[in-house]
C-alpha cells in the first residue's frame, strides 16, 4: 500500500508543475497559460452608450500604478427593452480600458452566440498591478481571460483556463444578465 501511494503522490506532483511563463510580458502572473488576441478586426471599435451598444457595466482601478485610476467598460450590441437588455441569439460585446485622458485601448471584441460576458477586475497584491478578469460562457465553451493593462496600446491577454463543455441539458447555456 505504500508503494502505490509513493507512485500516486509522484504523478500527482507531476500533473499539478506550474505551466509555463508568459515571454511578452512582466505584467502578468507567472502561471499565465498562453498569450491570446480577443479583438475581432471586423467589429469596429464602439463606446458604450453609442450606437446601439447599450448594455454596460464599468469598473475604476489603478491598472498601471501611476495612482490614477483607469476606467474598464465592457459593453454589448443590444437593444433595451423597458431597460431592460433584449437578448438576441448573439450579440458583440466588447471591453476597452480607458486612460485619465480618455485614451481608449480594447481588450475584447467578439461575437458570442449564445453567450455571455462578464467583467471582473483583481486587487493589486505582492508588487503586481490590478488586472482584468473576463468570463466568456458559451454554450460549449468556458474562458477565463486575464487582461494586464501597461497604459494607451500596451495590454496582454492571457488565457487562465479554457475548457470545452457538454452544451446538452437543463444547465448548458449559460444565463444572460
Amino acid at each position: 500500500m505504500p508503494r502505490r501511494r509513493a507512485i500516486f503522490l509522484i504523478m500527482l506532483s507531476a500533473c499539478t508543475s506550474e505551466a509555463p511563463q508568459s515571454t511578452s510580458t512582466d505584467e502578468l502572473p507567472a502561471d499565465t497559460v498562453a498569450v491570446v488576441q480577443l479583438v475581432d478586426s471586423s467589429i469596429p471599435p464602439a463606446v458604450a452608450g453609442e450606437g446601439g451598444w447599450n448594455y454596460q457595466r464599468s469598473a475604476s482601478a489603478d491598472l498601471t500604478g501611476d495612482g490614477e485610476p483607469e476606467r474598464i467598460i465592457l459593453t454589448a450590441r443590444v437593444e433595451l427593452y423597458r431597460g431592460r437588455p433584449a437578448w438576441d441569439d448573439g450579440q458583440p460585446w466588447q471591453v476597452y480600458v480607458e486612460a485619465p485622458d480618455g485614451a481608449r485601448t480594447y481588450a475584447y471584441a467578439q461575437r458570442l452566440q449564445l453567450g455571455t460576458l462578464t467583467m471582473r477586475v483583481t486587487g493589486a497584491e505582492s508588487g503586481r498591478q490590478a488586472t482584468v478578469v473576463l468570463l466568456e460562457q458559451l454554450p460549449d465553451r468556458m474562458s477565463v481571460y486575464e487582461v494586464a493593462y501597461a497604459g494607451p496600446g500596451r495590454l496582454t491577454t492571457a488565457v487562465r483556463f479554457q475548457r470545452t463543455l457538454d452544451p446538452r441539458g437543463e444547465v448548458a447555456g449559460p444565463q444572460l444578465p
